[in-house]
Order: C-alpha cells, then structure tokens, then sequence
C-alpha cells in the first residue's frame, strides 16, 4: 500500500465551496466548487490561518457555516499499479 498524508482546506457548508489564496497570504482569495482548485495545506493549523485571512475566524474559533476539510494525499511516485 501507497504511504498516505493528509492534507486540509476550507469549505463552506452552504454550497461545498472551498477556499482558495493564490499566495496563501490573504490578498487574493476566492470560493471554488471544484476541490481541486481549493488551497490544500498540511495542517489544520494552517488551514485555520487561511480562513483567518479570509475573515472567518472568531473568538480563535472557525466561523459558524465554515468546516476544515481533510483528504488523503500520496506521492505518484508511490502509487504502482497491481502486478498480475
């Protein structure tokens, strides 16, 4: 079996959207559907800092409406296809 990390976004429960930050500093960011396109970071931590850029923090907590997702992520050098 492939090693497997996770990794973690924003998204916005009202319609899945996820957040995305060209830089990840806060200047540029936008909702997309697709979760490709969504800023996957390494830690909930870091993700928690993107949504706090965002403007969806409060009280150090994740605004109401707001999750961190989370989605395992594997190097394609260890993926290998089944030998038969």
């Amino acid at each position: 079996m492939a090693n497997s990390n996770i990794e973690y976004a924003i998204r916005r429960i009202s319609d899945g959207a996820f957040l995305w930050d060209d830089d990840f500093n806060g200047v540029y960011q936008s909702w997309e559907d697709d979760e490709e396109n969504a800023s996957w970071v390494d830690s909930r931590d870091e993700a928690l800092r993107l949504a706090e850029l965002a403007g969806l923090v409060k009280n150090c907590r994740l605004a109401e409406g707001y999750e961190i997702t989370e989605r395992p992520w594997y190097y394609e050098d260890d993926l290998k296809e089944d030998e038969e």
